[in-house]
This record gives structure tokens, sequence and C-alpha cells, in this order.
């Protein structure tokens, strides 16, 4: 039988739910995790946002319960209170613990069997150890969200090409279909091709999940969601990428910088200036 959810309305539960919807706010806490920090070092942990901008989220998590301010001289210094998490888990997420527990248990054995292969055999396509990477990036585009999504799916291959490619010279077309359980996949010439993720989540003009190995070779999934809010009469667009496998930190640089470049570079200069470096570019 599964358990009641309490459904009583709450002030502190709504607030902390509020507060963690927002990525950037996660990330103040995922920082805060680790050891608390001042407002400086979180406001220098974010590229696309300002001191002001950040200063505010963190009213925020304040406001929800999850952050605590002490000010030392002339520093504040931001620390996490988890209780307020604790209280949503013990509410909300308790009964799902057994799923949960299912889930984690078929990892743990994945990860131990892959282990002793990497103990026995001496080849090295097993790969790093388990880790996992977390990349977000921001984007501002000069166009409505309406013509940065045309872009971000109809019209990828003007824009998506090498060295962002899993068969190099062998690829003809990229493709991105843009609705639940449509493929994000690279076609060769013959027809034989290569899938990358697969379409997870479709809200037009707003919101694109996708869920898979996104080009990596080894035992990897992950998480990649692009987000579209107006901003300043054009569009933010924001990625951001969770994965976790065998990855190094070389991957993490890797897909870090891939993002600004795609994005920030060949997406952005695509829709504003007409710029088509992709694989389809020059046919077109």
């Amino acid at each position: 039988m599964t358990a009641a959810v309490d459904a009583t309305p709450n002030d502190g539960r709504d607030r902390a739910f509020k507060a963690l919807a927002e990525p950037a706010r996660r990330h103040i806490l995922a920082l805060l995790r680790e050891r608390p920090r001042t407002t400086g070092e979180l406001c220098e942990a974010f590229d696309d946002l300002t001191r002001f901008g950040v200063m505010n989220h963190i009213g925020v998590l304040k406001d929800a319960g999850l952050v605590r301010t002490e000010k030392r001289g002339r520093e504040r210094i931001n620390s996490l209170d988890a209780e307020p998490l604790r209280e949503l888990y013990e509410t909300w997420m308790r009964q799902y613990e057994v799923i949960w527990a299912g889930r984690l248990g078929r990892l743990k054995r994945e990860a131990e069997r892959r282990e002793r292969m990497r103990e026995t055999m001496d080849t090295d396509w097993v790969g790093a150890p388990l880790a996992s990477l977390h990349i977000r990036r921001s984007v501002d585009i000069e166009a409505p969200r309406d013509t940065v999504f045309k872009a971000l799916t109809d019209d990828i291959s003007a824009w998506w090409g090498a060295p962002y490619l899993a068969s190099g010279e062998d690829a003809a077309d990229i493709v991105l279909e843009p609705w639940p359980g449509g493929l994000f996949k690279e076609v060769m010439a013959d027809g034989d091709g290569y899938v990358w993720c697969i379409v997870e989540q479709v809200f037009r003009n707003r919101l694109l999940t996708l869920a898979g190995r996104m080009g990596m070779r080894e035992a990897i999934t992950g998480n990649i969601r692009f987000e579209l809010e107006d901003q300043d009469g054009g569009t933010r667009l924001t990625v951001e990428h969770a994965a976790i496998g065998r990855l190094t930190a070389e991957t993490e640089a890797g897909f870090s910088e891939g993002w600004q470049d795609l994005l920030g570079n060949r997406l952005k200069g695509f829709v504003e200036r007409g710029e088509r470096p992709g694989l389809r570019g020059a046919s077109n």
C-alpha cells in the first residue's frame, strides 16, 4: 500500500519548494553543501548572473529557511540549513524509498561488475572511475523564443557539425525530432547512423529535455535540459547537462567548452547573422 502524501498547506514547505524550482538556487545549495561560503564566493561561481541577481537568490533561500547568513567583520558567511530539506523528504520522498533503493541497488551491482572487469582485464576500454558532471551555460540571443527553438530543433544541422560528430566525415545529417520519444541522431549517407539522445520533454518555445549518452562511448547516462525565456527583447537559452558514469575531468571540461561553442558561437551566429557552420550549412 502506498503511503498517503500530506497535502496540508504549509507555508514553510511551499517556500522551500518554490526556492528549489530555480536551477541557480539549487546550484547555490550544492556549493554550500560542500562548505560555508562568503557572498562574494557565491557570486564568483556564476558567469551569467550579476552580484545583485545572486544576492536575490540568496535572499529567497534565506526566506525559505534553507540558508543561514552570519556577518563576520566585513564579510557575510552563508551556510546550508538542511532542516527544511529533511522535512520535504519526510513528507514527500520517503514513500518512494523502496523504488529508488531498487534502482540504486541495480546501479551499485553494475558498477561493481564493471569494477571486477577492470581488475581482471588488461584493457583500456573500461575507462575512468564512476563520477558525475554538471554543466550549466546561458546565452542571450537577439531573436524571439520561437525562432530560437526552431533553430535548436528543425535547423540544428545548419550550425551543428564537426568536430562534434560521432562518425566524422561519414556524417551526412544531424536530426533532432522535437516530440516526446523523438531522436537526436546523426545520420550517414548509407542510412546507418548514431543516436545521441532521446527526447523526453517538449514544451514548444519553452523547454526541451533529452536523455542519453550524448556521444560518449563509456557506460554513461545523462540528461540535457534546454530552457528558453524572454530576455531584454530577445531570448535567454540555458542548457543544463548532468551525467553519471565513467567520466574524467577532461570529459567535463570538453563538454563545458563544447556547449559554449555550440550555443554561444554557432547557434547565436546562425540565428542573429545567418552564419551556417554546421554539417549541412554549406549546402543550404
